[in-house]
């Protein structure tokens, strides 16, 4: 992305104000810095003033690099030393500096890392400047006499005190080879999470756009016009825009009062994108919901075809998305997309990524449905329905006290990364980000991920899971049948906890020390260095004690003020989502630190914490109905029990061990990671939840949840029993109606989107654009379309329900796909599917197993 130069003017002075991102100009060929300074709500573009050039490293020395220096944009080559971490060495190395981040990583063959072999050539420009001057994005700075320098913001006595109570009287820094180093390491960490949250002033917008029925506007050509845009300001800031389109009745306001409404006339779109515009440029961050691939790159096009002047147009265009010259966008489609998110901050409250469903399941509101075409909508309908879309984005990033702004904040403080990348990419993106800063930190060369593949040859233990380069974690077998007051205990944490008490991390797994060979790792034949903290044990370790010892505590701490215990939830939160995905990304091929003997001596510790648990636990009488990875299900223990287990897991294994759920009730079949537990409060656990994914046909879907119902009912054996039978008996009465063709039609489709136009499917054509395929026949499709389409009996096996017919519906696989759905619940309770629907029974399936 690039900003305009001109329009970055010199800054002398600035009042502290927060980093929230940096960008690369291209004109200029220098680093660009975006602050948001919270008195004036403004954000502050700040230039590189020191000159700082891209680069990267080759191991040829300068002579032999002698070829590179006849080129225009080679501006240096010189020798530099560098720390090996693989080898625990010091060694020297080319430093190649360029005029340009082009000239290292473009993707023509003159780009220097096409020539040569190099390290350091695949980081983005931006992050090379962050890294190298060690800026922390989400930390403040002030700007005084032109030049840029940190500032801390204060941060009360309390806070500080608990520090000492809460953390230094708990760190366990024994694991750590240089206690000294950890604990520095957990204070600039809390120092840095507990700088206040700014209050940060956006805009959500929301487009609605003209289109022929059943097909979706292509953004790159924004051909139709642009109908409404709906406003929504941080500062109350209400406004919605309507072009009055032909033959379209004006209709009622239903809008609050203080929502304003401005009326174009059909001639005046462009002055109604303009006037959009001026209102954008005023806010620093801009929010939407899939606008980097809709509304703004619309806006955009719709704006040049218009012909609005680029320099009246705020917006950017890269290549297949829009974003803000000046101002933060944050496109919350892509954030609330990210698994991390979806599962560790949101509890998994929503199954698919529309706006609607994650609205409803966050906000307990949804979009409005006026039953009409959108064409037949009256200009104060088109008005409501794009102001509510801009205020559901809106409060998205508002409820629960800001809730997801904070978290980007924080988690932006963590991964060293600018808010809009953290708002767009995974996980291991953030991961990755945090090591590469503290290399660049400690003057470390970041290996490549072929020198990390060559250690792993040749040593690494038999990998038992299909497809998978090492053992995953422990899964015991069930005790089948239904139990009663089950009691799961987690190990909080348990590979962020190994991975810091067993010091795991590339350097430190398989460590070129002879002396060190003797801390051997159980189930494999690693070992770990005892000379060196590992960088990830360091990091992951820190990170893992102040959210388990600190924040965890201050965030229910009844004299600090609501905004501050706000803030610690929030902390801990972000915490949770980095540390559970920390040892997952050290064991995924795509991330670049990438080494498979750290990852696999993770879960072989996890595995061998977890069997001594339960030796201990059969030793005290505890019975042990189930074990997965890092949970284990206990029947009816007694408080003395459970305390007993806790304490011995800390003593023996130096990790946690806690209460993570009761079950009023639990059933386990006999096929793992396949349960159904329900809570005291009558919550159904269905491991998996198939029923509630976003394609499932409405009939499916909504008899799930009825029996999901009749199973948090249950309070004893009779009950369940009559359960059982009461689950039988809709099942079968189900099946019946879809043998009988009875079920409307509306009910049993399938629902997918079109990722791409139909005819760009040439290898493989799955079903839904089978029945796009003759959909084509009435209208064009384009990417973003949905398809409903019904199975049907002759080829090709699937239609689109506005072309389909009640008695061409395929009973039998609509039976497969529900018996497939259902069976999670079916096969954790033995009822056989065959046996519900009157069928003979198939051999084995005879027995109840608590008959």
């Amino acid at each position: 992305m690039q900003v305009k130069v001109e329009q970055v003017e010199k800054i002398e002075t600035m009042l502290p104000a927060m980093l929230v991102s940096a960008t690369y100009d291209g004109p200029s060929k220098s680093a660009i810095l975006k602050f948001y300074e919270p008195t004036q709500q403004k954000l502050f573009l700040w230039k590189d003033e020191i000159g700082h050039k891209p680069y990267c490293y080759s191991k040829l020395t300068p002579e032999e690099l002698d070829f590179l220096q006849e080129r225009e944009d080679v501006l240096e080559i010189k020798t530099v030393k560098k720390h090996d971490y693989i080898h625990d060495e010091e060694i020297e190395v080319s430093k190649i500096v360029v005029d340009n981040p082009l000239s290292i990583g473009g993707n023509y063959g003159e780009s220097i890392r096409n020539q040569i072999e190099t390290w350091e050539s695949d980081i983005k420009y931006y992050e090379t400047y962050l890294y190298d001057r060690q800026l922390v994005v989400g930390k403040y700075y002030e700007i005084t006499n032109g030049l840029l320098k940190p500032h801390n913001m204060e941060i009360s006595d309390e806070v500080k005190l608990a520090l000492k109570s809460l953390l230094w009287d708990k760190v366990d820094s024994e694991s750590m080879i240089d206690a000294e180093e950890f604990k520095e390491f957990i204070s600039e960490w809390a120092d840095l999470l507990n700088q206040p949250i700014p209050k940060i002033k956006r805009l959500s917008v929301d487009i609605e756009v003209e289109f022929d029925p059943g097909r979706f506007p292509d953004p790159k050509l924004a051909e139709k016009k642009v109908t409404a845009i709906g406003l929504k300001g941080s500062d109350g800031f209400d406004q919605i825009f309507v072009l009055k389109t032909e033959g379209t009745e004006q209709g009622n306001n239903e809008l609050d009062e203080n929502i304003k409404v401005t009326f174009y006339d059909l001639d005046k779109e462009k002055d109604m994108i303009a006037d959009a515009f001026k209102i954008i440029e005023e806010f620093p961050f801009v929010v939407t919901y899939n606008g980097d691939e809709f509304d703004l790159p619309y806006l955009y096009n719709r704006a040049e075809r218009l012909g609005i002047p680029n320099e009246n147009n705020p917006l950017y265009m890269m290549r297949d998305s829009a974003t803000l010259k000046h101002g933060v966008h944050i496109d919350l489609y892509r954030t609330l997309s990210n698994r991390s998110f979806q599962i560790y901050a949101f509890s998994q409250s929503y199954t698919d990524f529309s706006l609607n469903s994650v609205s409803k399941a966050l906000l307990g509101k949804e979009k409005i449905d006026y039953g009409l075409d959108f064409d037949k909508l009256s200009l104060y309908q088109t008005a409501n329905y794009c102001y509510n879309d801009a205020q559901l984005t809106y409060e998205l990033t508002s409820f629960n006290g800001d809730l997801l702004m904070n978290l980007l904040v924080i988690i932006a403080r963590i991964g060293r990364m600018p808010i809009d990348d953290i708002a767009r990419m995974g996980v291991s993106q953030w991961i990755r980000s945090l090591l590469y800063y503290e290399h660049r930190k400690r003057n470390a060369l970041i290996p490549k991920r072929e020198e990390l593949q060559k250690r792993t040859e040749g040593v690494m233990s038999d990998a038992v899971i299909k497809d998978k380069k090492y053992r995953g974690g422990l899964v015991v077998e069930p005790k089948e049948g239904i139990h009663f007051k089950v009691v799961v205990m987690d190990f909080a944490s348990l590979y962020p906890s190994i991975i810091k008490v067993r010091n795991l991390s590339y350097e430190t797994v398989r460590c070129p020390h002879e002396e060190c060979k003797k801390n051997s790792i159980p189930q494999t034949n690693h070992w770990t260095c005892s000379k060196n903290n590992g960088l990830t044990a360091i990091i992951i370790g820190s990170l893992r004690d102040l959210r388990v010892n600190y924040y965890k505590s201050l965030s229910k701490k009844e004299t600090l003020t609501d905004e501050q215990r706000q803030q610690y939830t929030v902390v801990s939160q972000a915490l949770k989502v980095i540390l559970n995905a920390s040892y997952g990304v050290m064991g995924a091929e795509i991330f670049p630190l990438y080494f498979l003997p750290a990852a696999e001596a993770t879960t072989a510790v996890g595995r061998y914490t977890i069997l001594e648990t339960i030796k201990k636990c059969e030793g005290t009488g505890i019975e042990v109905l189930y074990g997965d990875t890092d949970s284990l299900f206990i029947k009816n223990p007694t408080e003395e029990q459970i305390q007993k287990l806790i304490e011995q897991a800390k003593t023996d294994h130096g990790v946690d061990l806690e209460i993570d759920k009761t079950y009023r009730y639990c059933v386990l079949s006999n096929r793992k990671k396949n349960y159904l537990g329900v809570t005291d409060s009558g919550k159904v656990d269905v491991k998996g939840l198939t029923g509630k994914k976003s394609h499932t046909p409405g009939f499916i879907k909504k008899l799930f949840f009825d029996l999901l119902d009749v199973l948090s009912e249950v309070k004893t054996m009779e009950d369940f029993v009559k359960a059982k039978k009461q689950i039988s008996e809709k099942i079968a009465e189900c099946g019946k109606k879809v043998e009988a063709k009875e079920i409307p039609l509306e009910d049993l489709t399938f629902n997918v989107m079109l990722s791409k136009a139909p005819s760009e499917y040439v290898k493989t054509i799955p079903q839904h654009i089978r029945a796009a395929k003759q959909l084509e026949s009435i209208r064009e499709l384009k990417k973003g379309d949905k398809i409903s389409f019904i199975k049907i009996l002759n080829k090709p096996g699937v239609k689109p329900v506005e072309l389909a017919k009640k008695e061409e519906i395929d009973s039998k696989k609509y039976m497969e796909f529900l018996e497939s759905t259902l069976e999670q619940i079916t096969s954790s309770m033995d009822l056989d599917f065959d046996t519900i629907l009157g069928k003979p029974k198939q051999t084995g399936l005879d027995e109840f197993f608590w008959s």
